[in-house]
């Protein structure tokens, strides 16, 4: 397991919604979470859950941090 999802692993998966921790590590990130309907962060869970490389789950959660990801 990667880092992040190893993260998961030990606090609980429901803790984050499911995601990797790598999200509870940006504030604006879990903000955004916070507001999205459970049909979007299903979307983000299948999005980050697909993603081997911690650099492209780094410019995922900047992505949700910054308001870009639908």
């Amino acid at each position: 397991m990667d880092g992040y999802n190893m993260m998961n692993a030990v606090y609980g998966e429901e803790q984050f919604w499911g995601l990797p921790v790598a999200f509870a590590s940006e504030e604006k990130a879990l903000e955004q979470i916070s507001r999205m309907s459970d049909e979007q962060r299903e979307v983000l869970r299948q999005k980050s859950s697909q993603l081997t490389d911690d650099s492209k789950l780094d410019e995922l959660v900047k992505m949700v941090a910054e308001g870009k990801f639908e």
